[in-house]
């Protein structure tokens, strides 16, 4: 999507379906990091816009604020809620400010509106704030969703990963960086994007298949391998012209976090309007649809697991961290079956166990070699 040029604009479709995700994630990541005897928890979006669309939906700001906002209805924690907005644009800031002004009226929140001031900068200012008074900032969820790829630099990611409890989630404007990587005058713009210059090994690429992989591999090896995330997912977002428009990148270091995050995005409506996939492994790309693929789940499990023993906890934390699906997909849809084929045994079942229950993480599977 071109950058705007108004105040406000319509929303688009797969941004209707990345707002979703985010109101779905907030509600979870707030309820979550307040019942766990956070003190303060910060939310930061570092490109927030105006607040609102055209035609009033809301912005990702307000969706943030009313997630904190129906916990604390509910007088269910005392942690100090506090959003960090950053909008360049003075007319959106100011508007943005208007919205979210009753806010700072209630108990527990602190909202700050920076407008006229870049990302970056705000960033460095408050952090050091941190710094300066000899702490560590509070659990953090940063969001960066530019319409490009200027002001948002990697050495941001890095340091926000490098402390406990932290997750980013990013706006990875796929169309518009493939069509400028190659002008000259940005390559400084792009080095500072990726946080290295491996990029420039994806533009000499003339297959634009293969440039479209190397580019999503490399700043998603810069994700797991530069901020050291332990978990990293990226979703793509493809129009009706089956063109990727761009790409959500998730990183965080917590498994509860990977779980939320994938309950959020199954439950994504798709109107139609667009293509939403799972594109972390491009061997295994899984489009989100209605009825989960558990064939493809299937063929994976066994893939990793054939000729092996594995523990329930061991399973679903590989079927959570390194496929597409869900914690909810593989007992009854994938294990169940196989059991009742034989290809799978229970190795230490607990007395009276039911076949096909899985209840337990300490119980052992075995896995026939061979099995499909």
């Amino acid at each position: 999507m071109t950058a705007p040029k108004t105040t406000t604009w319509d929303i688009e479709p797969h941004t209707r379906a990345k707002h979703a995700i985010l109101q779905r994630y907030l509600q979870a990541w707030t309820a979550i990091l307040a019942s766990g005897g956070f003190p303060e928890i910060l939310y930061i979006d570092g490109f927030a816009g105006p607040g609102r669309y055209s035609k009033g939906e809301d912005g990702s700001p307000v969706i943030a604020l009313r997630a904190a906002l129906k916990l604390y209805a509910r007088a269910e924690t005392e942690t100090r809620f506090r959003f960090l907005f950053v909008e360049n644009d003075w007319k959106r800031a100011q508007m943005l400010e208007e919205i979210v002004a009753g806010a700072n009226a209630l108990e527990n929140f602190d909202v700050s509106v920076l407008g006229g001031e870049t990302f970056e900068t705000a960033f460095d200012e408050l952090f050091d704030l941190y710094k300066t008074k000899g702490g560590r900032p509070p659990p953090v969820f940063l969001f960066i969703d530019p319409f490009g790829w200027t002001g948002a630099p990697f050495s941001i990611i890095r340091e926000v990963m490098g402390y406990p409890s932290c997750e980013v989630f990013v706006t990875f404007m796929y169309e518009e960086i493939n069509r400028f990587i190659k002008l000259q005058n940005q390559v400084g713009n792009f080095d500072t994007f990726f946080g290295t210059k491996d990029w420039q090994k994806g533009v000499r690429l003339t297959d634009p298949v293969e440039r479209n992989r190397s580019i999503h591999d490399l700043y998603m090896r810069q994700l797991r391998v530069d901020a050291r995330a332990k978990y990293v997912r990226s979703f793509e977002m493809r129009n009706k012209k089956d063109a990727v428009d761009y790409y959500l990148f998730y990183a965080t270091n917590n498994m509860t976090g990977l779980k939320k995050m994938k309950e959020a995005m199954w439950k994504v409506d798709e109107a139609g309007e667009f293509r939403f996939s799972d594109a972390t492994n491009p061997n295994q790309a899984v489009l989100f649809e209605y009825s989960p693929d558990f064939g493809a789940l299937r063929r994976q499990i066994l893939q990793h697991f054939g000729g092996r023993e594995a523990t329930v906890g061991e399973i679903e934390e590989f079927v959570l961290a390194e496929t597409a699906f869900r914690e909810t997909h593989y007992k009854v849809q994938v294990l169940k079956p196989l059991e009742t084929a034989g290809a799978v045994e229970a190795i230490n079942p607990p007395p009276r166990r039911k076949s096909g229950t899985y209840g337990k993480k300490s119980l052992r599977l075995r896995f026939r070699r061979g099995s499909s």
